[in-house]
Protein backbone atom coordinates (compact mmCIF):
# COMPACT_ATOMS: atom_id res chain seq x y z
CA UNK A 1 0.00 0.00 0.00
CA UNK A 2 2.80 2.50 0.76
CA UNK A 3 4.40 1.85 -2.52
CA UNK A 4 1.19 2.45 -4.36
CA UNK A 5 0.53 5.57 -2.37
CA UNK A 6 3.95 6.89 -3.14
CA UNK A 7 3.43 6.10 -6.74
CA UNK A 8 0.09 7.90 -6.75
CA UNK A 9 1.63 10.85 -4.98
CA UNK A 10 4.41 10.96 -7.52
CA UNK A 11 1.90 10.79 -10.30
CA UNK A 12 -0.21 13.52 -8.75
CA UNK A 13 2.84 15.69 -8.35
CA UNK A 14 3.79 15.04 -11.93
CA UNK A 15 0.23 15.85 -13.02
CA UNK A 16 0.32 19.07 -11.06
CA UNK A 17 3.60 20.03 -12.66
CA UNK A 18 2.18 19.23 -16.09
CA UNK A 19 -0.90 21.31 -15.34
CA UNK A 20 1.31 24.23 -14.32
CA UNK A 21 3.39 23.76 -17.43
CA UNK A 22 0.17 23.63 -19.51
CA UNK A 23 -1.07 26.78 -17.87
CA UNK A 24 2.26 28.47 -18.58
CA UNK A 25 2.05 27.32 -22.18
CA UNK A 26 -1.51 28.71 -22.50
CA UNK A 27 -0.31 32.00 -21.07
CA UNK A 28 2.59 32.11 -23.48
CA UNK A 29 0.24 31.20 -26.33
CA UNK A 30 -1.98 34.15 -25.43
CA UNK A 31 1.03 36.48 -25.29
CA UNK A 32 2.25 35.19 -28.59
CA UNK A 33 -1.21 35.62 -30.14
CA UNK A 34 -1.28 39.23 -28.89
CA UNK A 35 2.14 39.82 -30.36
CA UNK A 36 1.00 38.28 -33.64
CA UNK A 37 -1.98 40.69 -33.75
CA UNK A 38 0.23 43.62 -32.95
CA UNK A 39 2.78 42.58 -35.54
CA UNK A 40 0.00 42.15 -38.13
CA UNK A 41 -1.31 45.65 -37.39
CA UNK A 42 2.19 47.04 -37.57
CA UNK A 43 2.73 45.26 -40.87
CA UNK A 44 -0.46 46.73 -42.27
CA UNK A 45 0.61 50.20 -41.15
CA UNK A 46 3.97 49.73 -42.77
CA UNK A 47 2.35 48.45 -45.98
CA UNK A 48 0.11 51.51 -46.04
CA UNK A 49 3.06 53.82 -45.45
CA UNK A 50 5.03 52.02 -48.11
CA UNK A 51 2.14 52.51 -50.58
CA UNK A 52 2.06 56.23 -49.79
CA UNK A 53 5.79 56.49 -50.31
CA UNK A 54 5.51 54.58 -53.57
CA UNK A 55 2.82 57.05 -54.71
CA UNK A 56 4.93 60.01 -53.65
CA UNK A 57 7.88 58.45 -55.43
CA UNK A 58 5.86 58.11 -58.64
CA UNK A 59 4.72 61.72 -58.39
CA UNK A 60 8.30 62.82 -57.80
CA UNK A 61 9.43 60.81 -60.80
CA UNK A 62 6.71 62.41 -62.95
CA UNK A 63 7.56 65.90 -61.59
CA UNK A 64 11.21 65.30 -62.34
CA UNK A 65 10.36 64.25 -65.88
CA UNK A 66 8.24 67.38 -66.38
CA UNK A 67 10.97 69.54 -64.86
CA UNK A 68 13.53 67.93 -67.14
CA UNK A 69 11.26 68.59 -70.14
CA UNK A 70 10.71 72.22 -69.11
CA UNK A 71 14.41 72.67 -68.47
CA UNK A 72 15.17 71.35 -71.92
CA UNK A 73 12.58 73.72 -73.41
CA UNK A 74 14.06 76.64 -71.50
CA UNK A 75 17.52 75.67 -72.67
CA UNK A 76 16.32 75.68 -76.26
CA UNK A 77 14.62 79.07 -75.66
CA UNK A 78 17.81 80.37 -74.11
CA UNK A 79 19.82 79.22 -77.10
CA UNK A 80 17.28 80.88 -79.47
CA UNK A 81 17.37 84.09 -77.39
CA UNK A 82 21.16 84.09 -77.44
CA UNK A 83 21.12 83.66 -81.21
CA UNK A 84 18.54 86.48 -81.59
CA UNK A 85 20.61 88.64 -79.27
CA UNK A 86 23.66 88.05 -81.42
CA UNK A 87 21.66 88.99 -84.52
CA UNK A 88 20.38 92.14 -82.83
CA UNK A 89 23.88 93.04 -81.74
CA UNK A 90 25.07 92.62 -85.31
CA UNK A 91 22.17 94.75 -86.58
CA UNK A 92 22.88 97.39 -83.93
CA UNK A 93 26.50 97.48 -84.98
CA UNK A 94 25.51 97.80 -88.63
CA UNK A 95 22.96 100.53 -87.82
CA UNK A 96 25.51 102.37 -85.72
CA UNK A 97 27.96 102.27 -88.59
CA UNK A 98 25.23 103.46 -91.00
CA UNK A 99 24.22 106.22 -88.57
CA UNK A 100 27.83 107.34 -88.27
CA UNK A 101 28.14 107.37 -92.05
CA UNK A 102 24.87 109.34 -92.39
CA UNK A 103 26.06 111.81 -89.76
CA UNK A 104 29.28 112.32 -91.65
CA UNK A 105 27.35 112.74 -94.89
CA UNK A 106 24.94 115.16 -93.22
CA UNK A 107 27.84 117.16 -91.84
CA UNK A 108 29.41 117.31 -95.31
CA UNK A 109 26.10 118.34 -96.89
CA UNK A 110 25.62 121.07 -94.30
CA UNK A 111 29.10 122.33 -95.00
CA UNK A 112 28.47 122.24 -98.74
CA UNK A 113 25.15 124.02 -98.21
CA UNK A 114 26.85 126.73 -96.16
CA UNK A 115 29.47 127.11 -98.86
CA UNK A 116 26.80 127.34 -101.58
CA UNK A 117 24.77 129.86 -99.57
CA UNK A 118 27.90 131.91 -99.00
CA UNK A 119 28.77 131.84 -102.70
CA UNK A 120 25.16 132.68 -103.60
CA UNK A 121 25.12 135.61 -101.18
CA UNK A 122 28.43 136.81 -102.56
CA UNK A 123 27.05 136.66 -106.11
CA UNK A 124 23.93 138.50 -104.98
CA UNK A 125 26.07 141.21 -103.43
CA UNK A 126 28.17 141.50 -106.58
CA UNK A 127 25.05 141.65 -108.77
CA UNK A 128 23.54 144.32 -106.52
CA UNK A 129 26.78 146.30 -106.63
CA UNK A 130 26.87 146.08 -110.44
CA UNK A 131 23.27 147.28 -110.75
CA UNK A 132 23.86 150.09 -108.27
CA UNK A 133 27.05 151.14 -110.10
CA UNK A 134 25.15 151.14 -113.38
CA UNK A 135 22.36 153.26 -111.91
CA UNK A 136 24.89 155.68 -110.42
CA UNK A 137 26.71 155.95 -113.74
CA UNK A 138 23.47 156.76 -115.54
CA UNK A 139 22.65 159.43 -112.96
CA UNK A 140 26.05 161.02 -113.43
CA UNK A 141 25.66 161.01 -117.22
CA UNK A 142 22.25 162.68 -117.00
CA UNK A 143 23.20 165.21 -114.31
CA UNK A 144 25.07 167.83 -116.38
CA UNK A 145 22.56 167.71 -119.26
CA UNK A 146 20.15 170.33 -117.97
CA UNK A 147 16.76 169.09 -119.14
CA UNK A 148 17.87 165.52 -118.82
CA UNK A 149 18.32 166.08 -115.13
CA UNK A 150 14.62 166.78 -114.74
CA UNK A 151 12.33 164.26 -113.15
CA UNK A 152 11.99 161.15 -115.31
CA UNK A 153 11.32 157.47 -114.84
CA UNK A 154 15.03 156.72 -115.05
CA UNK A 155 15.73 159.28 -112.38
CA UNK A 156 13.57 157.25 -109.95
CA UNK A 157 15.53 154.04 -110.42
CA UNK A 158 15.62 152.06 -107.17
CA UNK A 159 18.91 151.24 -105.49
CA UNK A 160 18.93 147.49 -104.91
CA UNK A 161 20.11 146.41 -101.50
CA UNK A 162 22.04 143.17 -101.32
CA UNK A 163 19.84 140.41 -99.95
CA UNK A 164 22.63 139.21 -97.74
CA UNK A 165 22.60 142.52 -95.93
CA UNK A 166 18.90 142.07 -95.26
CA UNK A 167 19.23 138.49 -94.10
CA UNK A 168 22.19 139.03 -91.79
CA UNK A 169 21.41 141.99 -89.58
CA UNK A 170 24.21 143.73 -87.75
CA UNK A 171 24.36 142.55 -84.14
CA UNK A 172 24.59 146.06 -82.72
CA UNK A 173 21.38 147.13 -84.51
CA UNK A 174 18.75 145.05 -82.74
CA UNK A 175 15.29 146.66 -82.82
CA UNK A 176 13.64 146.68 -79.47
CA UNK A 177 10.03 147.10 -80.52
CA UNK A 178 7.74 145.03 -82.70
CA UNK A 179 7.34 147.92 -85.12
CA UNK A 180 11.08 148.47 -85.55
CA UNK A 181 11.61 144.76 -86.16
CA UNK A 182 8.87 144.59 -88.79
CA UNK A 183 9.07 148.11 -90.27
CA UNK A 184 11.34 146.95 -93.09
CA UNK A 185 8.98 144.07 -93.80
CA UNK A 186 5.79 146.14 -93.81
CA UNK A 187 7.44 148.96 -95.77
CA UNK A 188 6.38 151.54 -93.17
CA UNK A 189 8.27 153.95 -91.03
CA UNK A 190 8.14 153.28 -87.29
CA UNK A 191 7.55 156.97 -86.69
CA UNK A 192 4.36 157.03 -88.75
CA UNK A 193 1.47 158.19 -86.65
CA UNK A 194 -1.90 156.86 -87.70
CA UNK A 195 -5.07 157.92 -85.97
CA UNK A 196 -8.73 157.69 -86.80
CA UNK A 197 -10.40 155.57 -89.48
CA UNK A 198 -8.67 154.52 -92.68
CA UNK A 199 -8.51 156.96 -95.52
CA UNK A 200 -8.60 156.13 -99.19
CA UNK A 201 -4.84 155.87 -99.21
CA UNK A 202 -4.82 153.49 -96.27
CA UNK A 203 -6.65 150.81 -98.23
CA UNK A 204 -4.62 150.34 -101.39
CA UNK A 205 -5.61 148.09 -104.26
CA UNK A 206 -3.10 146.52 -106.64
CA UNK A 207 -3.42 147.65 -110.23
CA UNK A 208 -5.52 145.23 -112.17
CA UNK A 209 -6.45 143.24 -109.09
CA UNK A 210 -10.13 144.15 -109.27
CA UNK A 211 -10.49 144.12 -105.49
CA UNK A 212 -13.81 145.74 -104.54
CA UNK A 213 -13.70 148.83 -102.37
CA UNK A 214 -15.56 148.60 -99.07
CA UNK A 215 -17.07 151.85 -97.80
CA UNK A 216 -19.02 150.38 -94.92
CA UNK A 217 -19.32 146.72 -94.03
CA UNK A 218 -22.72 145.23 -93.35
CA UNK A 219 -23.58 143.80 -89.96
CA UNK A 220 -24.82 140.18 -89.97
CA UNK A 221 -28.34 140.67 -88.67
CA UNK A 222 -30.44 138.59 -91.09
CA UNK A 223 -29.79 135.07 -92.41
CA UNK A 224 -30.74 135.19 -96.08
CA UNK A 225 -29.68 131.69 -97.13
CA UNK A 226 -28.85 128.45 -95.31
CA UNK A 227 -27.68 125.12 -96.71
CA UNK A 228 -25.84 121.95 -95.70
CA UNK A 229 -22.41 122.46 -97.21
CA UNK A 230 -20.55 119.37 -95.92
CA UNK A 231 -21.07 115.98 -94.27
CA UNK A 232 -19.69 117.06 -90.93
CA UNK A 233 -18.18 120.22 -89.54
CA UNK A 234 -17.43 123.22 -91.74
CA UNK A 235 -13.94 124.17 -90.59
CA UNK A 236 -12.83 126.77 -93.14
CA UNK A 237 -14.31 129.50 -95.36
CA UNK A 238 -12.49 131.75 -97.81
CA UNK A 239 -13.43 134.43 -100.34
CA UNK A 240 -11.29 135.06 -103.39
CA UNK A 241 -9.50 138.41 -103.59
CA UNK A 242 -12.15 140.16 -105.68
CA UNK A 243 -15.04 138.22 -104.14
CA UNK A 244 -16.08 136.42 -107.33
CA UNK A 245 -15.79 133.02 -105.65
CA UNK A 246 -15.72 131.54 -102.20
CA UNK A 247 -14.73 128.09 -100.96
CA UNK A 248 -15.84 125.95 -98.04
CA UNK A 249 -14.11 122.91 -96.55
CA UNK A 250 -14.55 120.55 -93.64
CA UNK A 251 -14.16 117.11 -92.19
CA UNK A 252 -15.56 115.35 -95.29
CA UNK A 253 -12.20 115.92 -97.06
CA UNK A 254 -13.54 117.97 -99.99
CA UNK A 255 -13.46 121.63 -101.02
CA UNK A 256 -16.62 123.14 -102.49
CA UNK A 257 -16.47 126.21 -104.71
CA UNK A 258 -19.30 128.72 -105.11
CA UNK A 259 -19.89 131.94 -107.00
CA UNK A 260 -22.27 134.65 -105.84
CA UNK A 261 -23.57 137.43 -108.01
CA UNK A 262 -24.09 140.93 -106.57
CA UNK A 263 -27.45 141.34 -104.83
CA UNK A 264 -28.04 137.59 -105.06
CA UNK A 265 -29.43 135.88 -101.97
CA UNK A 266 -28.02 132.40 -102.60
CA UNK A 267 -24.66 131.13 -103.88
CA UNK A 268 -24.23 129.13 -107.10
CA UNK A 269 -22.17 125.90 -106.91
CA UNK A 270 -19.06 126.16 -109.05
CA UNK A 271 -17.30 122.86 -108.43
CA UNK A 272 -15.91 120.30 -105.99
CA UNK A 273 -12.19 119.73 -105.38
CA UNK A 274 -11.10 116.29 -104.22
CA UNK A 275 -7.80 114.67 -103.31
CA UNK A 276 -7.35 115.14 -99.57
CA UNK A 277 -7.32 112.05 -97.36
CA UNK A 278 -8.39 113.73 -94.11
CA UNK A 279 -10.30 116.77 -92.87
CA UNK A 280 -9.39 120.16 -94.34
CA UNK A 281 -8.59 122.99 -91.93
CA UNK A 282 -7.41 125.87 -94.13
CA UNK A 283 -8.26 127.46 -97.49
CA UNK A 284 -6.72 130.21 -99.60
CA UNK A 285 -6.92 131.74 -103.10
CA UNK A 286 -3.90 133.15 -104.89
CA UNK A 287 -4.07 136.90 -105.73
CA UNK A 288 -4.71 136.21 -109.41
CA UNK A 289 -7.60 133.82 -108.60
CA UNK A 290 -6.11 130.99 -110.62
CA UNK A 291 -5.28 128.55 -107.79
CA UNK A 292 -6.97 127.20 -104.67
CA UNK A 293 -4.90 126.00 -101.69
CA UNK A 294 -6.02 123.66 -98.89
CA UNK A 295 -4.21 122.42 -95.77
CA UNK A 296 -5.31 119.02 -94.50
CA UNK A 297 -4.98 116.74 -91.50
CA UNK A 298 -3.36 114.15 -93.83
CA UNK A 299 -0.01 115.92 -93.21
CA UNK A 300 -0.07 117.73 -96.56
CA UNK A 301 -1.28 120.77 -98.53
CA UNK A 302 -2.78 120.63 -102.00
CA UNK A 303 -3.18 123.13 -104.84
CA UNK A 304 -5.88 122.98 -107.52
CA UNK A 305 -6.50 125.07 -110.59
CA UNK A 306 -9.63 127.22 -110.19
CA UNK A 307 -10.54 127.11 -113.88
CA UNK A 308 -10.06 123.40 -114.63
CA UNK A 309 -10.44 122.23 -110.98
CA UNK A 310 -7.56 119.77 -111.44
CA UNK A 311 -5.04 118.92 -108.74
CA UNK A 312 -1.76 120.69 -109.52
CA UNK A 313 0.48 120.07 -106.49
CA UNK A 314 0.60 117.84 -103.40
CA UNK A 315 2.95 119.33 -100.82
CA UNK A 316 3.98 116.55 -98.44
CA UNK A 317 6.72 116.82 -95.84
CA UNK A 318 5.14 117.61 -92.49
CA UNK A 319 5.20 114.87 -89.86
CA UNK A 320 1.82 115.80 -88.36
CA UNK A 321 -1.45 117.54 -89.18
CA UNK A 322 -1.31 120.64 -91.38
CA UNK A 323 -3.55 123.24 -89.71
CA UNK A 324 -2.98 126.25 -91.99
CA UNK A 325 -1.65 127.04 -95.47
CA UNK A 326 -1.38 130.40 -97.25
CA UNK A 327 -0.03 131.69 -100.55
CA UNK A 328 3.13 133.63 -99.87
CA UNK A 329 3.16 136.89 -101.80
CA UNK A 330 1.76 135.34 -104.99
CA UNK A 331 1.05 132.05 -106.73
CA UNK A 332 4.66 130.86 -106.72
CA UNK A 333 5.17 130.11 -103.02
CA UNK A 334 3.18 128.62 -100.16
CA UNK A 335 3.77 128.64 -96.42
CA UNK A 336 2.19 125.95 -94.22
CA UNK A 337 1.98 125.43 -90.48
CA UNK A 338 1.56 122.14 -88.67
CA UNK A 339 1.18 120.52 -85.25
CA UNK A 340 4.68 119.09 -85.80
CA UNK A 341 5.88 122.54 -84.56
CA UNK A 342 7.31 123.65 -87.91
CA UNK A 343 6.50 126.09 -90.69
CA UNK A 344 7.49 125.11 -94.22
CA UNK A 345 7.94 127.34 -97.26
CA UNK A 346 7.22 125.65 -100.61
CA UNK A 347 8.29 126.68 -104.10
CA UNK A 348 5.52 125.61 -106.49
CA UNK A 349 7.70 126.12 -109.54
CA UNK A 350 10.30 123.64 -108.28
CA UNK A 351 7.70 121.56 -106.41
CA UNK A 352 9.90 121.39 -103.31
CA UNK A 353 10.19 122.64 -99.76
CA UNK A 354 12.80 125.39 -99.77
CA UNK A 355 12.79 126.26 -96.06
CA UNK A 356 11.74 124.71 -92.76
CA UNK A 357 11.31 126.93 -89.71
CA UNK A 358 11.27 125.29 -86.29
CA UNK A 359 8.72 127.28 -84.29
CA UNK A 360 8.91 125.33 -81.03
CA UNK A 361 5.14 124.80 -80.67
CA UNK A 362 2.20 123.51 -82.69
CA UNK A 363 1.00 126.15 -85.16
CA UNK A 364 -2.77 126.78 -85.37
CA UNK A 365 -2.88 129.65 -87.88
CA UNK A 366 -0.68 131.95 -89.96
CA UNK A 367 -1.12 135.37 -91.56
CA UNK A 368 0.92 136.97 -94.34
CA UNK A 369 1.98 140.41 -93.12
CA UNK A 370 3.15 141.95 -96.41
CA UNK A 371 2.40 141.71 -100.10
CA UNK A 372 5.93 140.51 -100.90
CA UNK A 373 5.53 137.40 -98.77
CA UNK A 374 8.57 137.97 -96.57
CA UNK A 375 6.80 138.59 -93.25
CA UNK A 376 4.75 135.82 -91.68
CA UNK A 377 2.85 135.84 -88.38
CA UNK A 378 2.04 132.53 -86.69
CA UNK A 379 -0.22 131.68 -83.72
CA UNK A 380 0.70 128.72 -81.53
CA UNK A 381 -0.52 126.22 -78.96
CA UNK A 382 1.92 127.61 -76.35
CA UNK A 383 -0.11 130.90 -76.26
CA UNK A 384 2.47 132.83 -78.30
CA UNK A 385 2.22 134.84 -81.51
CA UNK A 386 5.51 134.76 -83.41
CA UNK A 387 6.67 137.12 -86.17
CA UNK A 388 9.00 135.70 -88.83
CA UNK A 389 11.17 137.13 -91.56
CA UNK A 390 11.14 134.29 -94.08
CA UNK A 391 14.47 135.42 -95.50
CA UNK A 392 16.34 135.03 -92.22
CA UNK A 393 14.50 132.07 -90.57
CA UNK A 394 14.55 133.94 -87.27
CA UNK A 395 11.67 135.10 -85.11
CA UNK A 396 11.62 138.90 -85.06
CA UNK A 397 9.43 139.05 -81.98
CA UNK A 398 6.93 137.18 -79.81
CA UNK A 399 3.72 138.26 -78.11
CA UNK A 400 2.43 136.22 -75.17
CA UNK A 401 -1.32 135.79 -74.71
CA UNK A 402 -3.39 134.22 -71.93
CA UNK A 403 -4.68 131.27 -73.96
CA UNK A 404 -3.59 129.13 -76.88
CA UNK A 405 -4.05 130.96 -80.18
CA UNK A 406 -6.75 129.61 -82.53
CA UNK A 407 -6.64 132.11 -85.40
CA UNK A 408 -5.08 135.30 -86.77
CA UNK A 409 -6.24 137.97 -89.21
CA UNK A 410 -4.71 141.22 -90.49
CA UNK A 411 -6.63 144.44 -90.89
CA UNK A 412 -7.06 145.73 -94.46
CA UNK A 413 -4.29 148.32 -93.93
CA UNK A 414 -1.98 145.62 -92.45
CA UNK A 415 -1.34 147.76 -89.39
CA UNK A 416 -3.32 145.73 -86.88
CA UNK A 417 -3.38 142.05 -86.07
CA UNK A 418 -6.48 140.28 -84.71
CA UNK A 419 -6.02 137.15 -82.62
CA UNK A 420 -8.49 134.71 -81.10
CA UNK A 421 -7.45 132.53 -78.16
CA UNK A 422 -8.98 129.88 -75.92
CA UNK A 423 -9.31 132.31 -73.00
CA UNK A 424 -12.40 133.60 -74.91
CA UNK A 425 -10.80 136.98 -75.66
CA UNK A 426 -10.07 138.58 -79.03
CA UNK A 427 -7.08 140.90 -78.99
CA UNK A 428 -6.17 143.61 -81.50
CA UNK A 429 -2.42 144.26 -81.64
CA UNK A 430 -1.11 147.50 -83.12
CA UNK A 431 1.93 146.42 -85.13
CA UNK A 432 3.35 149.96 -85.09
CA UNK A 433 3.08 150.57 -81.35
CA UNK A 434 3.89 147.03 -80.21
CA UNK A 435 0.88 146.97 -77.88
CA UNK A 436 -2.55 145.46 -77.48
CA UNK A 437 -5.03 148.24 -78.25
CA UNK A 438 -8.25 146.26 -77.84
CA UNK A 439 -9.29 143.26 -75.74
CA UNK A 440 -12.73 142.12 -76.81
CA UNK A 441 -14.94 139.73 -74.92
CA UNK A 442 -18.59 139.36 -73.96
CA UNK A 443 -20.94 137.47 -71.69
CA UNK A 444 -21.93 134.27 -73.44
CA UNK A 445 -19.01 134.34 -75.87
CA UNK A 446 -16.94 131.17 -75.74
CA UNK A 447 -14.43 129.99 -78.34
CA UNK A 448 -15.59 126.61 -79.60
CA UNK A 449 -12.37 124.88 -80.70
CA UNK A 450 -8.67 125.26 -81.47
CA UNK A 451 -9.63 125.83 -85.12
CA UNK A 452 -12.15 128.67 -84.49
CA UNK A 453 -11.52 131.48 -86.99
CA UNK A 454 -12.03 135.22 -86.47
CA UNK A 455 -11.86 138.03 -89.04
CA UNK A 456 -11.73 141.79 -89.64
CA UNK A 457 -14.45 143.49 -91.65
CA UNK A 458 -13.26 144.83 -95.05
CA UNK A 459 -13.54 148.44 -93.79
CA UNK A 460 -11.49 147.62 -90.68
CA UNK A 461 -14.18 148.90 -88.32
CA UNK A 462 -15.51 145.59 -86.98
CA UNK A 463 -14.26 142.15 -85.96
CA UNK A 464 -16.31 138.95 -85.81
CA UNK A 465 -15.99 135.48 -84.34
CA UNK A 466 -18.27 132.49 -83.85
CA UNK A 467 -19.21 131.19 -80.41
CA UNK A 468 -19.78 127.76 -78.93
CA UNK A 469 -23.53 128.38 -78.52
CA UNK A 470 -24.01 128.98 -82.27
CA UNK A 471 -23.96 132.78 -82.10
CA UNK A 472 -21.76 135.18 -84.09
CA UNK A 473 -20.43 138.09 -82.06
CA UNK A 474 -19.49 141.33 -83.86
CA UNK A 475 -17.53 144.03 -82.03
CA UNK A 476 -17.04 147.65 -83.05
CA UNK A 477 -13.39 148.63 -82.68
CA UNK A 478 -14.10 152.30 -82.04
CA UNK A 479 -16.48 151.64 -79.11
CA UNK A 480 -14.91 148.29 -78.03
CA UNK A 481 -18.43 146.96 -77.47
CA UNK A 482 -20.53 144.23 -79.03
CA UNK A 483 -22.31 145.75 -82.03
CA UNK A 484 -24.58 142.79 -82.78
CA UNK A 485 -25.05 139.10 -82.04
CA UNK A 486 -26.31 136.98 -84.94
CA UNK A 487 -28.16 133.79 -84.03
CA UNK A 488 -29.31 131.17 -86.47
CA UNK A 489 -26.87 128.24 -86.10
CA UNK A 490 -27.80 125.13 -84.15
CA UNK A 491 -24.23 124.20 -83.19
CA UNK A 492 -20.85 125.84 -82.57
CA UNK A 493 -19.71 128.32 -85.23
CA UNK A 494 -16.15 127.54 -86.35
CA UNK A 495 -15.52 129.99 -89.20
CA UNK A 496 -16.72 133.41 -90.36
CA UNK A 497 -15.71 135.49 -93.38
CA UNK A 498 -16.80 138.86 -94.78
CA UNK A 499 -17.13 139.38 -98.51
CA UNK A 500 -14.38 141.80 -99.70
CA UNK A 501 -17.06 144.36 -100.63
CA UNK A 502 -18.57 144.11 -97.14
CA UNK A 503 -22.04 143.40 -98.59
CA UNK A 504 -22.55 140.12 -96.74
CA UNK A 505 -20.94 137.62 -94.37
CA UNK A 506 -20.54 133.85 -94.52
CA UNK A 507 -20.42 131.50 -91.51
CA UNK A 508 -19.95 127.77 -91.02
CA UNK A 509 -20.78 125.52 -88.07
CA UNK A 510 -19.86 122.12 -86.65
CA UNK A 511 -23.03 120.49 -87.93
CA UNK A 512 -22.80 120.72 -91.75
CA UNK A 513 -24.49 124.10 -92.23
CA UNK A 514 -23.35 127.37 -93.82
CA UNK A 515 -25.27 130.63 -93.57
CA UNK A 516 -25.20 133.81 -95.69
CA UNK A 517 -25.80 136.95 -93.60
CA UNK A 518 -26.84 140.41 -94.69
CA UNK A 519 -27.82 143.57 -92.91
CA UNK A 520 -31.54 143.84 -92.29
Amino acid sequence: DNASNEKVAALEKKLFNLQEELTELHRRKGDNAQKVVELSQSLQDRDLELAKKDSALQESIQGKAMADHQMERLRRGLRDTEKANEVLKDEQTALQLAFTAIEDQNRQLKQENQDLVGRWMHLKEKTADIVNDSNEAQRRKRKPGGPASASSPMEDSLTIQPEAAQVQAEPERRPSSLLEKFSSLFGASPTTNHQGPMSGQDLKVDDGGGVPQCVSACLPTKATHKWEAHDGEVSSLRFSCNGSYFATAGSDRIVKLYSMRPFSTSPTPHGVLRGCNAGIMSLDFDPSEQLVLAGSYDYSSRVWGLADQRLRHSLTGHSNKVTCSKFLGGAGKVVSGSTDRTLKVWDLRNKACIRTIFAGSACNDIAIADSLGTAVVSGHFDKKIRFWDIRSESSANEVMLQGRVTSLDLSPDRRQLLSCSRDDILKVIDLRMNSVVNSLGADGFKVAADCSRCCFSPDGQYVACGSQDGSIFVWCLSTKKVETIAKDHSSSVLAVAWHPSGDFMLSGEKNKKCVVWREQ
